[in-house]
């Protein structure tokens, strides 16, 4: 039986050793696969790897821990120390020893992240402590003398650690995996709450084996199993978590992907419809960056300004309906032309009102040609009843004409553009929308604004 004791203990040293590198080896791997984006730095990568895991900190902190206390029993002379003092020296080495090691796993974490130059580095601490909770659990050991030459004992230790080999690579196979996936991601996204269980874990485990309890077999085998299943449920938790934030951010940047091509097309549409008319080239996206502008100036929200940019780029659609002759005419128009051009509002709003999934485009199409006393047009509409998005959108339109090149004129002097919106304001121009173009206007120092 003390052959088959003695094999057994050396096959569970092997065994531990074997998982000490694999450790090692998984969380460079780990590293690599997740932070490390390029082919340089590999060697270096490892040697970090191998020198600031949790193992190396966890040597560190009992170090730590053995060598003040060492040198005050020498320099005192404190005889039967250990005895008198046990007590202490036991809630010492718990709390002093447990919150350096977490301190030191936590800190160099954060130092490798940086090398790393990793966008969120609790990844990189996350990565750290699932590494650390394996550790934290093949470092429970026993300190019963006897227990430690049972044969029982070896075998628990065994199954144990391959029972760890098994879950260190479900932790790789499925969360590391799916953890690159959520690094490769621009968007940042807050893990540090659920850095909070694997720090409990740890300090909670790295604890008991500072410790050094006198636990029985019976009582460490629990400990054992306890701690697998909390290991399995850590895994399958955060595979969830972390697959589920993908899901997310691939959605997220779905609908990104829809609204940029939508804005996209948008701007191609604008250009399209300023180009029946050779002299208001770019005027649709100038009136709608001119009216985000105002927006943003008044203090609407972001999303509210965005959607006024929209409603700007295709204020003009309905162009598209009027005959490329009368909008080209370099002459006066009649009347009759101009009662034509008239129609555009509406055939802009029959256009985009057929836009189902917003509706709210067809407001500037059809109002921002109102104005605020009334004598606008197609439904000389007044004041507040003038919806505020083509209220801002009519002052853009006006300010983009004036600073535009026409066939009879350059665009107009600033300081004419200014005086034209400031003595309109509160009949052609809704006050709070004119006053706030007045201010970007101000702001152009050097007379940017305009048609190039």
């Amino acid at each position: 039986m003390d052959i088959i004791t003695q094999a057994l203990g050396n096959v569970a040293n092997i065994f531990d050793l074997c998982f000490l590198f694999w450790c090692i080896v998984l969380l460079y791997l780990s590293l690599k696969k997740c932070f490390l984006k390029n082919r340089k730095g590999k060697v270096r990568l490892f040697l970090i790897s191998a020198f600031t895991n949790p193992i190396v900190m966890y040597v560190v902190s009992i170090y730590a821990m053995i060598i003040p206390l060492a040198v005050v029993i020498f320099v005192f002379n404190l005889e039967d120390y250990e005895k008198t003092n046990q007590g202490t020296i036991l809630i010492i080495n718990v709390i002093a020893g447990s919150f350096l090691y977490m301190f030191l796993t936590l800190m160099f974490s954060r130092l490798v992240g940086k090398w790393l130059k990793a966008p969120n580095r609790s990844l990189v601490t996350f990565v750290y402590l699932m590494f650390g909770v394996f550790f934290s659990v093949m470092i429970r050991g026993y300190s019963d003398e006897t227990l430690e030459a049972s044969l029982p004992a070896f075998v628990l230790s065994i199954a144990s650690t391959t029972v760890l080999f098994i879950a260190s690579w479900l932790l790789y196979h499925f969360v590391i995996k799916a953890l690159s996936q959520l690094t490769d991601k621009k968007r940042e996204v807050n893990t540090k709450i659920f850095l909070i269980p694997p720090v409990i874990f740890n300090l909670t485990y790295v604890s008991l084996a500072f410790t050094n309890y006198k636990l029985s077999f019976e009582s460490t085998t629990i400990v054992y199993i306890f701690s697998t299943i909390i290991i399995f449920l850590f895994i399958w938790a955060f595979y969830v978590i972390i697959r589920n934030i993908n899901a997310t951010n691939e959605a997220i940047e779905a609908k990104d992907e829809v609204k940029t091509l939508s804005v996209e097309v948008m701007e191609a549409l604008a250009h399209t419809i300023d180009a029946k008319d050779k002299y208001t080239n770019g005027h649709s996206v100038r009136v709608a960056k001119y009216s985000r502008m105002i927006a943003e100036k008044m203090g609407l929200s972001a999303e509210m300004c965005e959607n006024i940019y929209y409603m700007g780029l295709l204020h003009d659609i309905g162009k598209i309906g009027v005959p490329n002759e009368i909008i080209n005419k370099p002459a006066k128009l009649t009347d009759e032309e101009y009662d034509v051009i008239k129609t555009h509002p509406g055939i802009g709003y029959g256009i985009l009102s057929e836009i189902k999934s917003r509706p709210d485009l067809a407001t500037g199409a059809l109002w921002h040609h109102e104005r605020y006393d009334g004598k606008g047009y197609p439904e000389h509409k007044a004041g507040e009843d003038i919806p505020l998005e083509a209220r801002i959108i009519a002052v853009a339109d006006t300010y983009d004409a004036m600073t535009s090149n026409r066939s009879y004129r350059k665009y107009l002097p600033q300081e004419k553009v200014r005086s034209e919106i400031e003595n309109n304001i509160g009949t052609q121009f809704d006050p709070e929308a004119a006053r706030c173009m007045l201010t970007v206007i101000d702001d152009d120092k050097d007379y940017v604004l305009h048609e190039t």
